[in-house]
């Protein structure tokens, strides 16, 4: 019956998620889905062109959805097939959360409801609606944390070997996906050498899941070599040299002390004050020999992750003045379901009012801690600084359901909601006191489905299908209006609209794109075609545009509406 459920569910939340992005037909996160997507595209074999920023990253995402761009040389039917690749490795979550409550002892109706509710969260439906890392990094972080229970639990020599190779295996992933990857893949290390150390595994198991993490290690650097080979001009990251300079910047300290608080703030808040609950859960079993040693270890790799994470987000940022850079909402997201799960497990686990009155205070405790040291740092930046609805999609809702809108930000607001929605579940759980503690956590469960799927539609109601159609004009509307032609090698000018040079990048999928300061009198490639330049004096004659165009330019048609002139080589 459990096999049949589990598919069942997959299905069913694969179409879920296909249903919400039905008319996603081009990527609007600029530059990130077109980093990811030119990549891609590279690695389909089509032919090079200019990567935004000029930076390579990490190209784990993009060789998932690389098959996409296989098959097709439409732009917008490739993007619909990286929106089903998307929801294809999202929904694996279901499983996964299945698979880490049963290795907590919950039961098998509890753990799949609990599981269907990790999987319909937004931090895990939201981000599976772009072409970005964020999708696949839930269930790899799911596995790797699975592999490392399954390394120091009991059992056989050949499982313990196998649980260490999948953590191993997801750590390296999570490296070869994102920077955050970093993060894992250097706590990894340190729990295997200890475990090594400490004699915590057979020595073969702990000495094949540190092969496994080097050949992963190895295997990311000779794909961003090659990635850099590929482009014209190209570079590594630099995400890790920003936060080590932020980091021994001395002047900086408050600045990225303020960030990190943020960067927690909206994660207790996001889960719901479950988050906190479970923090507090897993600092409690580090220092307890109450818990067994796969526990501690997976509770102590899950607090040092969010705290690292949190940190180097803080810290790597730049200062670009918008609300979201100090409550970040993206880079923890990977840690959402398992905080939920364990959260649940908790729940089920636990007997006693007292008890449960006591975590839920301390969550509670916590949150506030953090949500009066982030309104004490950072109350002043708010009206300095930009509020972009797209990167606080979570605490918006929360904030929109005490009678607030989807234009700005309440940080005190947004607490209070999660806080009540937080006292809500527990009080289910209390209601079932000890004689019916599965049955409350099944309801625990069911209401955290419920809201859940709630606040996901209505997230995808109110930030991704407005965010897409605001963007129509930088993707495929541009493709339109400009008159852009299979095979056409398109050349812009810096000072053209900057989305749209960022999407040209995969839009333009069967020729290619450069960006060169045309007005400045640089030379267009020999290879392009077409040029697009900015117009934006209205009395302005279209071939004002490009005063000093090369022999053999002419202007082919003229956009005044959107302030821009398509020229064309005879």
């Amino acid at each position: 019956m459990v096999p049949s459920a589990l598919a069942l569910g997959y299905v069913l939340n694969v179409l879920f998620r296909l249903s919400l992005v039905t008319k996603q037909d081009h990527p609007v996160v600029s530059p990130d889905e077109s980093m990811y997507l030119v990549m891609a595209r590279i690695l389909a074999g089509r032919p090079t062109t200019e990567i935004p920023g000029d930076q390579v990253i990490p190209a784990g995402y993009s060789l998932l959805i690389s098959p996409a761009l296989r098959i097709t040389e439409d732009p917008v039917y490739a993007y619909h097939l990286i929106m089903g690749i998307n929801a294809l490795i999202s929904c694996l979550v279901l499983p996964m959360a299945y698979w880490a409550l049963r290795r907590l002892s919950v039961s098998k109706l509890v753990s799949y409801i609990a599981a269907s509710a990790t999987a319909l969260v937004p931090p895990v439906v939201f981000y599976s609606q772009f072409a970005m890392a964020d999708t696949p990094l839930p269930v790899l972080v799911l596995a790797w944390l699975i592999g490392l229970h399954g390394l120091f639990s009991e059992g056989s020599k050949k499982r313990r070997i196998w649980f260490g190779l999948l953590g191993a295996f997801a750590a390296g992933y999570c490296l070869l996906t994102h920077d955050r990857g970093g993060v894992i893949i250097a706590l990894s290390g340190v729990v295997l050498v200890m475990a090594l150390v400490f004699k915590w595994a057979p020595r073969i198991a702990t000495v094949s899941a540190l092969a496994v993490l080097a050949v992963m290690f190895a295997g990311k650097q000779l794909m961003t070599s090659w990635m850099i080979s590929r482009i014209d001009g190209a570079h590594p990251s630099e995400v890790g040299n920003a936060v080590l300079q932020t980091l021994e910047n001395s002047r900086l300290m408050r600045r990225t002390l303020m960030r990190t608080i943020g960067h927690l703030w909206y994660f207790m808040t996001c889960t719901w004050g479950l988050g906190a609950l479970t923090v507090v859960v897993c600092v409690y079993a580090v220092f307890s020999s109450r818990f067994t040693l796969a526990n501690r270890v997976v509770a102590f790799v899950m607090v040092a992750l969010l705290g690292g994470i949190a940190l180097a987000a803080a810290a790597g940022l730049p200062n670009d003045h918008r609300i979201d850079t100090i409550v970040y909402a993206r880079y923890l997201s990977l840690l959402v379901p398992v905080y939920l799960l364990v959260a649940v497990a908790v729940l089920y686990h636990v007997r006693g009012w007292k008890k449960i009155v006591a975590l839920g205070a301390a969550a509670s405790l916590l949150t506030l801690v953090l949500t009066a040291a982030l309104l004490h740092m950072a109350s002043q930046q708010w009206s300095k600084s930009w509020f972009i609805l797209w990167a606080l999609p979570d605490v918006t809702f929360l904030s929109s359901l005490s009678g607030g809108d989807w234009g700005s930000f309440h940080a005190a607001r947004t607490t209070a909601v999660a806080l009540i929605v937080l006292a809500v579940l527990l009080l289910l759980r209390l209601l079932g006191g000890s004689r019916r503690a599965v049955l409350a956590s099944g309801a625990v469960g069911v209401a955290l489905a419920v809201f859940a799927g709630c606040a996901t539609v209505a997230i995808t109601d109110h930030v991704t299908k407005p965010n897409a159609a605001w963007r129509y004009g930088d993707g495929t509307g541009f493709i339109e209006k400009a008159g852009i032609r299979p095979g056409d090698r398109l050349v812009m000018d810096k000072g053209f609209r900057w989305e749209i040079r960022m999407t040209m990048a995969y839009q333009v999928l069967d020729g290619r794109i450069w960006t060169r300061s045309l007005i400045k009198n640089d030379a267009p490639p020999t290879e392009a075609n077409v040029a697009v330049l900015a117009l934006f004096e209205e009395k302005a004659e279209a071939k004002d545009s490009w005063r000093n165009a090369p022999a053999g330019w002419h202007v082919d048609r003229h956009v005044p509406e959107d302030h821009y002139v398509i020229w064309r080589r005879d």
